[in-house]
């Protein structure tokens, strides 16, 4: 059931199966149908057999009839894991390979075992490697092709960058504070209080330097002594449109002074989701 999971995982994902998706597989698929019935046709020609060419036309589209199915599947199996490793691609091309070519067997087995005294079983038996080599060539080419058109990831939710650590010195020790873990800042005298979720720990800087160190991760100034973490705003009081206090995760409450209140409200509405 486990490879079952994986390919309902698969599905769900990746390059999504809309009309005009469908209608350019299908067209590929015929345009691989017409090229191989017609390359077919003309070597019997050549060779001066009787060739007609709906006879080549109809035996092809009997062999290629999975691959009208077959192609947007692998295409999306191709499309998925996005933008990831190694890893996540074999991923895929283990899914997509091992349901194309179960898919194929059995329909060769029961398809071509029609109208003879064979058993599908039998049947399947008869084939050779050489059979199915344009079935790996099918595979290879709608695998690729879902992989050089996978979608891109909404920069909202692609996991974001380690924002990286601040050395707090203090009492002969350095403590490596996570940036991701600072909620915000407050200055006091020559010191900086950071605000974590459960302490509040004393950095020797200025709230310029500060400012300058946190303000590519996302850290907005709302007082000439406060800094914050637009991720850990809370709540945001307001009179009208401006915001005067900010309520962090941890419940300490920051005042936002005039000059800082238009950019923290655009930073705030920017971060809510559509």
């Amino acid at each position: 059931m486990a490879f079952v999971d994986d390919i309902r995982e698969d599905l769900r994902a990746g390059f999504p199966l809309r009309a005009p998706f469908l209608a350019i597989t299908s067209i590929t698929w015929l345009a691989c149908l017409l090229v191989f019935a017609t390359a077919g046709w003309i070597d019997a020609v050549r060779e001066h057999q009787q060739a007609d060419f709906p006879t080549y036309l109809l035996a092809w589209m009997r062999g290629l009839l999975p691959w009208l199915f077959l192609f947007p599947l692998v295409f999306k199996l191709g499309a998925r894991h996005a933008n990831t490793n190694l890893r996540g691609s074999a991923h895929s091309a283990l899914v997509a390979g091992t349901t194309a070519m179960v898919a194929i067997l059995a329909y060769a087995a029961i398809a071509f075992s029609i109208g003879t005294d064979r058993t599908p079983l039998e049947t399947l038996a008869s084939f050779g490697v050489r059979d199915f080599l344009w079935d790996v060539v099918l595979f290879a080419m709608a695998f690729l092709a879902g992989r050089q058109m996978r979608p891109e990831q909404d920069p909202r939710t692609a996991p974001a960058a380690d924002p990286g650590s601040l050395a707090v010195k203090s009492s002969g020790r350095i403590e490596y504070i996570p940036v991701a873990d600072i909620l915000g800042a407050t200055a006091q005298g020559n010191y900086i209080a950071l605000h974590l979720a459960n302490r509040d720990v004393l950095h020797r800087t200025t709230m310029a330097q500060l400012e300058t160190a946190l303000c590519d991760v996302g850290f907005v100034r709302i007082h000439r002594s406060h800094l914050v973490n637009p991720s850990q705003v809370s709540t945001a009081r307001s009179r009208g449109e401006s915001f005067r206090i900010v309520e962090l995760s941890n419940g300490v409450r920051l005042p936002v002074s005039d000059r800082y209140r238009a950019e923290l409200r655009r930073t705030m509405d920017e971060r809510v989701l559509d």
